[in-house]
């Protein structure tokens, strides 16, 4: 593999100008062919695998026969096998002969492991073994848990069998619901120990199994019963148990470290509605010696950190100064320092970031941030020592840098490699061209199930070239994905898709939207996967809810169906252009302003921008009180720079090429 280059040539500028979309992919093919897809034996696929994913048992001879030399027709068989496991009629050699034949593949991976749940779930112990001695795939926790038993009924309990059921039954709780009777074949078996029962109830606890704790409670000692007691019955109302505790009421007898942990969990729960009672109650309990100095600053840490985004600068202050620095972890520290920046009190920031473990002191977001306290405090030399290399680096706070210093923002983008002979043999991939194939067939989950399972253990070479057939294809978020996980953090060229431009640009001049802006959103809200749902239910490209939606595509005379025709580019963009346009107009233009409005809604940026001050500036977005649109907007001001310069360089290639095609004058 040849090495990058900071320059990027005529020929991979011209790539990335003309992605290989539905309109520009003549100059792909001069140099990358693409293969003739194989229409009639596309449909014959889609047509049967959309009746069996409908779970229909029918006859696929035919079309296995039609399809024989088409790479998706291992699908319609894994998915015959799906359906037959579903209804109980399955040919168990016919099935274990399928899997056996396409090993290293991500549908056999999905089949096996539900063949292995239903012969788990009919305890058919011995087959189960046989199929799971020749199945190279990671087991999941319930199929661990029946092999584990699979084993003690076919081969019997050996001392190594009960190494690795009682390893299992430590680092599986809580256990899944096929494996509760391992606990009691464990305890009979003198295999676990109090210890063992102690630290699994804390865990549990811990991360809220109450029930699953619950259940433990005869195993453990008399001292572990009566702290695991007070824990369950405290939940309901810590501050009850809290002040019976220091009024000598109740008694809690544990080791020091697990009295602490108790006593700090049913505290911050109770700091959640009353910090002020929380405090009150943990210095008590502190006097009365219950809880240790440690467990002490635990808790004043996590007070401070919630009284950080409190209007009450001077709590915040105070609670932070009680905790010595070594004692903060580096959420306190950063919440300590940014209760401080939101006030632009610079002395005290500097002090603050002073004490910064080394690797905290190292962020982007401290390094400008402490420039900034320097300029402030009227250290300029200082502050210019630290901008300037900062000022090289593509991110956030880079840019910021080098606004203040008047440079030019750094791009560092890196050539990324194109080896069209490499390009060429993983399109023969036999995993390469199921995803292909899956991915123009409609079917994008398994399209991307097979691309990652492919790719998972390629070299980087493999990988970037495979991000640049995915570039080819249109599947742009696979591409920025790839990039990624490659670890290609410079190829900006494919963490950055030009896409959809022909679409975008006259949508972006009719609602007088900066393009690189809508990019920017639209790299951000979905990676440029048209399929993309939020948990809360944002659809499509940019990311559009349901409501906003329709209403945008009422405005525009739409007629949709929001569920579905916003997943679709051609209803999605106008309507997302439309709405972000909207809100620019808005707030007269300010980017910032609006992007705070797109994530968190027009009301909360309405209400931040009464009460963070009229000047929007970089102050003003580290004082946004929700960290996710505080995120959200430094990564859109970031991004628009990053794809002002892309479009910069197409524009650029774009006139050389008119100048070298015109004919010489005179």
């Amino acid at each position: 593999m040849s090495k990058w280059k900071k320059t990027l040539p005529l020929l991979l500028l011209l790539l990335l100008i003309f992605p290989a979309t539905s309109s520009t992919s003549a100059f792909f093919s001069r140099q990358l062919p693409i293969k003739q897809p194989d229409l009639k034996a596309r449909q014959i696929f889609a047509d049967n695998y959309l009746v069996l994913r409908r779970g229909e048992l029918i006859d696929i001879t035919a079309p296995l026969e039609a399809l024989k030399h088409y790479p998706l027709a291992p699908y319609l068989q894994q998915q015959l096998f799906r359906n037959q496991l579903a209804y109980g009629v399955i040919d168990k050699q016919e099935l274990s002969n399928f899997l056996a034949a396409h090993p290293n593949t991500a549908f056999q991976q999905k089949l096996q492991a539900e063949w292995l749940e239903e012969l788990g779930k009919t305890k058919d112990w011995s087959s189960f073994l046989i199929e799971t001695a020749s199945n190279p795939n990671p087991l999941n926790s319930r199929l661990t848990c029946y092999q584990i038993t699979a084993e003690a009924k076919v081969t019997g309990i050996s001392l190594q069998w009960m190494d690795k059921a009682a390893d299992y039954w430590r680092n599986n709780q809580p256990l899944p619901t096929n494996c509760q009777q391992l606990t009691k074949q464990l305890d009979q078996l003198g295999l676990l120990s109090a210890h063992d029962y102690q630290q699994t109830a804390l865990k549990l606890m811990r991360e809220g199994h109450t029930s699953a704790a619950r259940l433990l409670q005869n195993k453990l000692a008399r001292t572990d019963q009566q702290w695991l007691a007070f824990w369950l019955e405290a939940k309901s109302n810590p501050a009850k148990k809290l002040r019976a505790l220091t009024q000598k009421r109740l008694s809690l007898r544990a080791d020091l470290a697990v009295k602490d942990e108790v006593l700090t969990h049913l505290l911050k729960q109770d700091a959640r509605r009353n910090p002020t009672q929380a405090n009150q109650l943990a210095k008590q309990l502190f006097t009365h010696r219950q809880l240790s100095q440690q467990a002490l600053w635990q808790l004043d840490e996590y007070l401070a950190i919630r009284s950080a985004w409190s209007s009450n600068h001077k709590k915040t202050a105070q609670l932070f100064a009680a905790i010595p620095s070594k004692q903060l972890t580096p959420e306190g520290h950063e919440s300590y320092a940014r209760s401080q920046l939101r006030q632009a009190n610079w002395s005290q920031l500097l002090k603050i970031i002073d004490a910064f473990p080394e690797a905290l002191k190292q962020k982007n977001e401290w390094v400008y941030w402490q420039a900034q306290a320097l300029n402030e405090t009227n250290q300029t030399a200082a502050a210019k020592a630290l901008l300037k290399p900062l000022a090289k680096e593509r991110h956030y706070y880079g840019f910021l840098a080098a606004q203040h210093l008047g440079l030019e923002p750094q791009m560092n983008a890196l050539e990324t490699p194109l080896d069209t002979n490499l390009i060429n043999q993983l399109r023969y991939n036999p995993g390469i061209e199921r995803a292909e194939e899956l991915f123009f067939t409609g079917n994008l989950e398994e399209a991307r199930q097979e691309w990652r399972y492919t790719l998972s253990k390629a070299p980087v070479e493999d990988q970037i070239q495979a991000a640049w057939l995915a570039n080819q294809w249109g599947w742009h978020h696979l591409s920025v994905d790839v990039a990624h996980r490659a670890g290609l953090n410079d190829a900006v060229e494919l963490r950055f898709p030009l896409a959809h431009l022909e679409t975008l640009r006259p949508l972006a001049e009719q609602a007088n939207l900066d393009l690189p802006l809508v990019l920017a959103l639209i790299r951000k809200e979905s990676l440029f996967n048209p399929q993309a749902r939020s948990r809360v239910g944002a659809l499509g490209l940019m990311q559009v809810m349901p409501a906003t939606g329709k209403q945008v595509a009422n405005r525009l005379k739409l007629g949709i169906k929001p569920e579905a025709d916003l997943l679709k580019p051609e209803y999605n963009l106008p309507i997302g252009v439309n709405y972000l346009g909207g809100l620019m107009r808005r707030y007269n233009n300010n980017p910032v302003l609006a992007a705070a409005a797109y994530n968190a809604g027009p009301t909360k940026a309405n209400a931040w921008q009464k009460s963070l001050g009229k000047e929007i500036n970089p102050l003003w977005v580290e004082r946004i009180t929700y960290a996710e649109t505080r995120d959200y907007v430094k990564s859109l001001l970031a991004f628009r720079e990053v794809y002002a310069w892309r479009l910069a360089q197409q524009e650029t290639l774009r006139q050389a090429q008119i100048n070298s095609s015109s004919p010489p004058k005179g």
